[in-house]
């Protein structure tokens, strides 16, 4: 039976006139449809309107008009309602404010829901047309989200749903799976068991569609599972893989690429459940992609791309497949070589045209992907056993520019072997910069330039005579401007990387090209001789001065006179060029221009009307890169420059919520800037060029603050109010890292301006509110690691004393205390997995990458830390005593990093608090003394260093630990491989831990006892930050003639020059300590005999000896 609407029939007409007139061709009776629907229903009845449009889905006699009723419901009932106040809206692109941006659906009274609702139900059951019910499921599908959400249960959903699995109609089948692989949430409370079942027997059903959308469901219900669950659903892999196989079978090919693509996302996101299916997919996928001459290119684009993420996130089960590189890689460069040689692509003026969805292009990505991927071992034995046969088809330009991109496209995946073959494979590139083909000549282009990247450094120093000699002429290729921007683009490449020295003798031969370029009559081409030339000249520095009168005027002229629309890259590059000209050239030689280039900046920046003017961004870093050459002087153009760049670091982000129904692609191109992530199973989409342009203009104000000091004083709190909200900012993690790295140095410029201790205060109290809370909540680490640098670095800023309320230090202390005990979670689960072999082996890159992170914050904490208590010393030693047990519980742990870090902020604690430390420190001074010999020597380092400061700053309280520690610290120095290199700052920490104690902590042993153990264990010729007071210490008992150091009779004197010399020429000895070494070097040797002053002088090194007559000191 029919659910009846309440909306009375009158009304359903008046609704089904509109929707007749919201599908007219007639462009004026649809505009007014439109007001109507917005204006009469959506407004002021949306009750009568989604019960009116679920009446007309049910009961319209006519498909096309049931399926604009669904679909029209789906689009207005989740669409914002209207007349909501305005309200702040979340900066974070996963949370969706309930309260401040409610639906149309949430808005309407919830009689009307469970009307609507029970007549889309009804609608599923009975709708006959395909299409129509397609568009009832997506409607029922966001119905279902919303309850989930916010909305309540909606009981009656699942029993529908299953009843609908078990009905004998395909068609009702494939609509219940369609609906759970839309809204898998529905059914994640349902037992595991029972699903497995139902799962199992749709992946057998008759018909391929219920395979195909049953495929779809469980795909999407694994992915919202936990791994316990995956692994129990495991089983179902071979039916849904069978699934695929029997689509290509019967010839359904979009079938079989929507079936493509959700494996591709489980691929991506659990790859381990490929394990024992492996063998048997990878043929099936092989075929799809061979096979050109069947199957459509997106078929087979979508076979590789499964490869190629199985490849990618379960390499290492990848790699264990016989043969999967040799089966690959010739379909990958096979098709490498399905393109065309197009007039168009010589025509044409925009070099980023080729289509990304093309063959060629896809075989490139693939073998970039696989490089990186299994690496050189695997990969270039299959490479190169076609790549130099495709480099001979003399009569195929299509294999040899296959070949050359294949070698620049494995370069960086196959980097650390192709290495030691590296002039091998130049000498094979080269000869191609002068193929008949223009093409070909483009491809080595490329190569040359993904090599010089690749082996950034190395082809530099040991190739630029066979490179630049054979890449430069390239440039003169005057018919093909293509092939002549390229090789200035390959150049760029190569300059990066290139120490000014090896350029020198090519500089001549480059400018002359450039300049010949930058008169060339098209603009991509001047566009490139422009982008070259400044990435010459900062590589040049100041060998670029040569050159700069007759560059710097062509680059005025460019600014000056490309005043049209289609210039305005050229312009922003011209810019770019400029500025960092003047960069390397300094402020004197650039002086005569400087007056006029920033003329010609204001002119371009008073002229940029749109918001996607390409001309802004370099605007924005030509400015700050002038603000750098004038220093100071450049203060007076700030208000010329501050208010676009204050602009452009307010900009909103335009975000989109896509339907469906949309044609994404039109409505959102990628080249546009838009990218898309899945949120509650909606695609969200994001407008990325406004952030960087954003991110940009944030990093700008970094460096005015920094570059301009006192001169920055007006902005100080116009930029503190737009970057604190900033630290919220989740769509752009630039964008948070440099609104937090700003806040520090605006802590400076109010310093450098004098601006008052009250004034200081109150901007740092404010900011560090705001620091503290992000720092409170926030599970990001790179960005925990940025929050904690900011921290201390404007601790740091506000100079000697406490700067901080005992309020916020008791923040500060919480929030750490709460990510020390976090991150504590991680470590030891870690640990635990690796000590049982637990981690699947493509889960090790993740957790290398976790671990790196988390030492990195580890490693920061310390470091507020160390400001916190270098400001207020015992002031926190309340708050410190909190942390007690989680100091105790890194310390106590067998991991080198946990142990590593408790004691760097004991060691801190101790130097900043001294006698008053020693309450706290008794319970910890055990472990301590145990870590000194830790296997680990960052450890074994850490305890000594924390030994010595105990004798140093402890006082008589720690006069016995100290004694006690003695042996141990010799025990270190004395070991067989203690000065090698990874474990000589350990031994040098105990060293100078010795000298401390016998210096300041003696009263518990006879220091005289010590010191001639102590003399033999010198010298320190690594760790500057200990010598100073080591080599003090020494000389003052050399000068007070102390016998326990100079031995019976001087007998050590011989040792102790030795020891002189190689502190002198290892440059540890602080500049304030080396003349008085050097004539007590000098003293030393004038009471020993000639014999055996010779003896030392020819024991030293002939290059240490050298040195030390360079500086002068012998």
């Amino acid at each position: 039976m029919t659910t009846m609407s309440s909306i009375p029939q009158e009304m359903v007409q008046r609704l089904l006139q509109v929707l007749t007139s919201l599908v007219s061709t007639d462009n004026s009776v649809r505009s007014v449809a439109e007001t109507q629907l917005n204006n009469e229903w959506i407004d002021k009845t949306p009750d009568a309107l989604l019960q009116g449009l679920a009446y007309l889905t049910r009961n319209s006699d006519v498909a096309d008009l049931r399926s604009f009723a669904a679909v029209l419901t789906r689009r207005v009932a989740f669409k914002s309602a209207p007349n909501q106040a305005s309200s702040p809206k979340s900066t974070s692109p996963t949370s969706k404010s309930k309260s401040s941006e409610k639906t149309l659906w949430d808005t309407t009274e919830e009689s009307t829901r469970i009307v609507v609702k029970a007549l889309f139900l009804e609608s599923l059951s009975h709708e006959t047309h395909q299409s129509v019910r397609n568009k009832v499921c997506d409607t029922i599908a966001e119905m279902a989200r919303a309850c989930i959400g916010n909305d309540g249960p909606w009981p009656e959903i699942l029993p529908v749903l299953f009843e609908c699995a078990k009905s004998t109609s395909s068609d009702m089948r494939e609509s219940a799976y369609r609906i759970f692989a839309t809204v898998p949430s529905l059914i994640a409370t349902q037992p595991v068991e029972f699903m497995k079942e139902s799962f199992a027997g749709s992946l057998k059903d008759d018909n391929l569609h219920v395979r195909l959308a049953a495929t779809k469901a469980a795909v999407a219900y694994m992915l919202e599972s936990d791994r316990s669950t995956q692994s129990a659903l495991a089983s179902l892999m071979p039916s849904m893989l069978e699934t695929l196989n029997a689509l290509l079978a019967a010839k359904e090919e979009s079938g079989l690429v929507e079936g493509l693509v959700v494996m591709i996302e489980l691929a991506e996101n659990s790859p381990r459940l490929y394990r024992h299916v492996l063998i048997a997919t990878l043929p099936f996928l092989l075929n799809i992609v061979k096979n050109a001459k069947e199957l459509e290119d997106r078929t087979r684009q979508s076979a590789l791309e499964l490869l190629l993420t199985l490849a990618e996130c379960a390499s290492s089960l990848i790699k264990k497949v016989p043969d999967f590189a040799t089966n690959l890689v010739p379909v990958a460069l096979e098709m490498m070589t399905e393109l065309e040689d197009d007039q168009e692509w010589y025509n044409s003026d925009d070099l980023d045209e080729e289509d990304p969805e093309e063959n060629h292009v896809i075989g490139e990505h693939a073998m970039d992907r696989l490089a990186r991927a299994l690496g050189g071992k695997a990969m270039l034995p299959v490479c190169f056993a076609y790549i130099p046969r495709m480099l001979a088809s003399n009569d195929n330009w299509k294999s040899r520019h296959a070949a050359l991109m294949a070698l620049s496209a494995i370069a960086e995946g196959c980097a650390r072997i192709m290495e030691a073959e590296l002039g091998k494979i130049i000498q094979m590139v080269l000869p191609f910069l002068r193929d008949p083909h223009p093409r070909v000549r483009y491809a080595a282009c490329n190569a040359i330039g993904q090599m010089a990247t690749d082996f950034a450094g190395v082809i530099q120093k040991n190739y630029h005579a066979m490179v630049l000699t054979n890449l430069i002429p390239v440039m003169d290729d005057a018919p093909f401007p293509r092939v002549r921007a390229h090789a200035a683009a390959a150049l760029v490449n190569f300059c990066e990387a290139a120490e000014k020295r090896t350029l020198e003798p090519y500089l001549d031969a480059i400018f002359e090209r450039l300049l010949s370029l930058l008169n060339t009559g098209t603009t991509y081409v001047q566009e490139q001789a422009i982008t070259t030339i400044a990435t010459v000249a900062d590589s040049a520095e100041e060998r670029f001065v040569k050159y700069y009168s007759s560059i710097m005027p062509l680059l005025m002229d460019v600014l000056r006179q490309a005043t049209g629309r289609e210039y305005r890259l050229l312009r922003g590059k011209a810019m770019e060029c400029a500025s960092l000209i003047a960069l390397a050239v300094g402020k004197e030689v650039f002086a005569p221009h400087a007056q006029e280039f920033v003329k010609l900046l204001v002119q371009t920046q008073t002229g940029v009307t749109e918001t996607d003017d390409p001309q802004v961004s370099y605007l924005l870093a030509s400015w700050a890169r002038l603000c750098k050459v004038l220093g100071r002087d450049f203060v007076p153009y700030l208000d010329i420059v501050m208010p676009p760049l204050l602009a452009s670091a307010q900009l909103k982000p335009d975000l989109a919520i896509v339907d469906p129904e949309d044609d994404v692609e039109s409505k959102y191109s990628s080249e546009d800037g838009w990218e898309f992530v899945g949120v509650d199973g909606q695609q969200i989409g994001i407008k990325t060029t406004v952030l960087e342009e954003k991110c940009t203009a944030v990093e700008m104000l970094i460096c005015y603050a920094r570059e301009l000091g006192s001169g920055f004083r007006p902005y100080i709190e116009k930029v503190r109010d737009i970057v604190v909200p900033l630290l919220k900012f989740y769509f752009h993690e630039g964008v948070r890292h440099a609104a937090a790295a700003t806040l520090p140095q605006l802590i400076n410029c109010a310093k450098q301006a004098e601006v008052g201790q009250e004034y200081l205060l109150n901007l740092w109290h404010g900011m560090c509110v705001k620091v503290l809370e992000a720092m409170t909540a926030e599970t990001d680490l790179p960005f925990l690691y940025q929050l904690y640098v900011s921290f201390y670095e404007s601790l740091d800023f506000m100079g000697p004393g406490p700067s901080m309320t005992p309020e916020l230090l008791e923040v500060f202390t919480r929030a750490t205390k709460s990510q020390l005990k976090a991150m504590y979670k991680l470590l030891r689960e870690r640990e635990e997995a690796k000590a049982k072999a637990a981690l699947e082996a493509e889960d090790e890159t993740q957790s290398k990458e976790d671990e790196i992170n988390e030492e990195s914050v580890l490693g920061e904490i310390s470091r507020a830390f160390h400001s916190v208590l270098k400001m207020h010393g015992v002031a926190y030693m309340g708050q410190f005593k909190s942390l007690e047990s989680v100091i105790m519980r890194y310390l106590s742990d067998p991991s080198p990093t946990a142990r590593q870090w408790a004691l760097c902020v004991l060691d801190d604690f101790v130097e900043f608090t001294g006698p008053h430390s020693w309450p706290i420190m008794v319970p910890f001074l055990p472990q301590v003394l145990e870590s000194v010999l830790n296997v680990a020597p960052d450890v074994r380092q850490a305890a000594c260093y924390g030994l010595g400061l105990c004798g140093q700053f402890g006082g008589q309280q720690y006069a016995e630990v100290c004694s006690a520690a003695l042996t141990l610290l010799f025990q270190v120095i004395h070991e067989h491989n203690s000065r090698e290199l990874e474990n000589v700052y350990a031994t040098e920490n105990a060293i100078s831990a010795v000298t401390k104690i016998c210096k300041f902590n003696c009263s518990q042993f006879d220091v005289n006892t010590v010191l001639p153990s102590w003399v033999q264990t010198l010298p320190i010729v690594n760790d500057e930050a200990e010598a100073g007071l080591t080599y003090t210490y020494m000389l003052d008992l050399m000068e007070a003639q102390h016998p326990s150091v100079l031995g019976l009779n001087n007998v050590n004197m011989p040792h102790l020059v030795t020891v002189m010399v190689e502190a002198l020429v290892s440059g540890v000895v602080p500049e304030s300590l080396t003349a008085r070494m050097v004539l007590t070097l000098k003293a030393a040797l004038s009471i020993l005999d000639s014999a055996m002053t010779t003896a030392i002088w020819n024991s030293i090194d002939p290059e240490k000896r050298k040195t030390l007559q360079d500086l002068n000191y012998l």
